[in-house]
């Protein structure tokens, strides 16, 4: 799992976000109880949150947050547990 990069990332609402990876996975994420902690508060305006883009496979913001895509692939997919 350390080698998944994120190839695709859009802005879904609030702080939900589309994410696809390297390994063609598709999945939702919410992202909202990270953006409560302190390292992640920049992200709370909702206008900063929505600009977002992918570097070196990571998804990251002009103010320096970012996550990972490992630990983001390793998140609950919103859409699975929509369904379920």
């Amino acid at each position: 799992m350390n080698n998944i990069k994120l190839t695709k990332a859009s802005y879904v609402s609030e702080y939900t976000v589309n994410l696809e990876f390297s390994t063609n996975e598709k999945m939702t994420v919410n992202l909202q109880r990270f953006i409560e902690k302190p390292e992640f508060s920049g992200l709370k305006n909702q206008e900063i949150f929505k600009d977002f883009k992918i570097e070196d496979g990571n998804l990251v913001w002009k103010n320096g947050a970012h996550f990972a895509a490992d630990f983001l692939y390793g998140l609950p997919n919103e859409t699975e547990l929509s369904c379920s």
